[in-house]
């Protein structure tokens, strides 16, 4: 995990998080593979063109997302379908129009277009998914696809109208979460914060203020510029001082556009916040009153994210929360019933069935993605608060008792990183 928690590369960023379950099945399944690949895959995938009888929900859609002339066609069915009450045509549209379309959907926009396919695997980049140059999987997206049933990567290759791709799952809501904090937590903890805030934090009433993409744009020139100038109080590598100069840039074009009359639709602020709006209505912390529209307010979910994101900015201290609190966090957000688990050897149960799911080839994963798997399926399957720094703990003190049944890998610091389960060391729960 890079030191600077803000994502890279965000122009006409992708905003549906379930298109990156098409994305980690395709990386999972080859050793490498390059970026055309993987963003021809993808569109070729969601635009593929399906033959379905016109509903009212589908012409809604239609009406009010497809404007360009490609689809002049069916626009015109549609509006003879409405117009007119007759008898539903049969008409043909894209996969991802169906998805997008699907009432269960908390938001109807993000469509992907051929146009920008190099643009969409950015995403999985920086959210931790895919490696940056192979194009390889990480264990985060073996974890993701372990989360993923079957019938979700067959929605995506035959119109399946009950098992729709682009809803997450609470499992997959969490995992997902969890990578966006990991990953830009250094500009979305704020920005929830001065969300929720608008909206009245901590008594708000999530069907009152709205605020749109345009407002949570206008906010990031300042926290951008506060992660900048932490940031330059120690030592850069290169690296990240390129990266810092690329966010003083992003924060000087949003802060001009902010001051420009009218809205096109389309500027660096509109890149810049819709991949850090859009998201979290999938996962839930923010809904929208309009489906079609960049307009949200913030759920009770999402209020009680933003409380628990309170003080929290530098990188330290957002690996601190995610070690030490995410879990706990989560329960309280989602009223979920569920106590902390104490028991070593129940820990270490959970944390080896998570490793059997996502183990590499050669038999070792990342103790924290084994602590993560394991906490998400302990909260949501049994009730149960498992921290991923008291994963990582009972782990260690499993393996000082049982020396022969786990083996531990140390990183280029000489911290513990990675963990093998040997062959026989099956802990009981």
């Amino acid at each position: 995990m890079s030191d600077l928690r803000v994502l890279d590369h965000i122009a006409r960023p992708m905003q549906r998080l379930g298109y990156l379950k098409r994305m980690t099945r395709r990386v999972t399944a080859m050793n490498t593979s390059n970026l055309e690949n993987l963003g021809h895959d993808l569109i070729d995938t969601v635009t593929r063109k399906i033959r379905v009888k016109m509903n009212p929900q589908r012409a809604a859609y239609v009406k009010v997302r497809l404007m360009d002339r490609a689809y002049q066609t069916l626009k015109e069915q549609t509006n003879t379908y409405l117009a007119n009450g007759v008898e539903p045509p049969e008409v043909s549209m894209e996969l991802q129009d169906l998805y997008l379309a699907d009432p269960m959907i908390t938001s109807g926009v993000g469509k992907l277009v051929r146009d920008d396919w190099r643009k969409y695997p950015a995403l999985g980049i920086n959210l931790g998914l895919i490696r940056s140059g192979t194009y390889s999987a990480t264990t985060r997206a073996l974890s993701l696809m372990y989360l993923t049933p079957e019938l979700e990567q067959k929605a995506f290759l035959e119109y399946l109208p009950n098992s729709n791709p682009l809803l997450l799952s609470q499992q997959q809501g969490l995992l997902l979460l969890y990578s966006c904090l990991e990953n830009d937590g250094e500009a979305v903890m704020p920005l929830m914060r001065q969300l929720a805030a608008h909206s009245g934090l901590p008594n708000a009433n999530p069907s009152g203020a709205t605020f749109s993409d345009r407002d949570a744009g206008n906010l990031l020139p300042e926290i951008y510029k506060a992660v900048i100038a932490r940031h330059r109080t120690r030592s850069l590598s290169a690296d990240l001082r390129d990266r810092l100069a690329v966010l003083e840039t992003s924060a000087e074009s949003i802060a001009r556009q902010r001051n420009i009359e009218g809205y096109s639709g389309g500027t660096a602020r509109e890149h810049a916040s819709r991949v850090r709006v859009e998201p979290y209505v999938d996962i839930g912390l923010l809904t929208k009153p309009d489906p079609y529209r960049y307009e949200y307010t913030m759920s009770p979910v999402g209020l009680r994210w933003a409380t628990a994101f309170d003080d929290i900015d530098s990188s330290d201290a957002i690996e601190d929360f995610l070690t030490k609190r995410f879990f706990s966090t989560a329960a309280t957000a989602w009223q979920i019933p569920a106590q902390p688990l104490t028991d070593q050897d129940e820990i270490v149960a959970h944390v080896q069935k998570a490793w059997k799911a996502i183990n590499s080839p050669g038999g070792y994963a990342p103790i924290e993605e084994m602590g993560l798997v394991a906490g998400i399926e302990a909260m949501l399957d049994h009730g149960l608060i498992i921290e991923i720094a008291a994963a990582r703990q009972a782990l260690i003190d499993y393996q000082r008792a049982n020396p022969y049944a786990v083996r531990f890998t140390v990183d280029r610091m000489g911290v513990l990183a990675h963990a093998r389960f040997l062959e026989g060391s099956a802990v009981a729960p």
